[in-house]
């Protein structure tokens, strides 16, 4: 906390009268940084009416916030510590499946293979694009054609046929 203050050029107590603790400070940051995602996401896919368009929009709005920088949340999106309190943790996954239910929206619209379960449609998406956090390398691929790429892998629109037995 006094590092933070003294960035800021504030007193030390000064952070105290807005945040009662570390934790609740670290919980402020990261659902302001969520809401900064929530806004891109949602952003990119109001001018579109296709599903796997907004999907895909909501993919390259993530990425780009994501590794850009661009909101403090995709620091703790790196550090899911266990060092963190129950409360902490609780407040941490609330603020996370507030913006995963854009996701859960976005997948419940687009038609799948059968077979193909939704939620873990969209935790892998997800996973798959919070993944590039640890291996993007600034300076090749844009954000968004990482994006794009990741998208594609699972862009599985359902075929006019059963397949499922495949």
């Amino acid at each position: 906390m006094r590092d933070i203050a003294v960035e800021f050029g504030i007193l030390h107590g000064s952070l105290y009268y807005h945040f009662g603790s570390k934790e609740e400070l670290f919980i402020t940051v990261y659902a302001e940084g969520v809401s900064t995602f929530i806004k891109a996401v949602q952003d990119a896919i109001a001018p579109l009416t296709d599903p796997w368009g907004r999907l895909e929009a909501a993919c390259v709005a993530h990425l780009e916030a994501l590794l850009t920088r661009a909101s403090p949340a995709a620091t703790v999106l790196a550090d899911w510590s266990s060092t963190y309190t129950d409360s902490m943790r609780e407040a941490l996954v609330r603020e996370r499946d507030r913006y995963e239910g854009i996701f859960q929206e976005l997948t419940d619209a687009v038609d799948l293979p059968a077979g193909i379960r939704r939620r873990y449609f969209r935790l892998g998406l997800l996973g798959a694009l919070n993944g590039a956090l640890t291996w993007h390398q600034p300076g090749r691929d844009s954000p968004a054609t990482v994006a794009r790429h990741i998208f594609a892998l699972f862009h599985t629109p359902a075929p006019a046929t059963d397949r499922s037995r495949y």
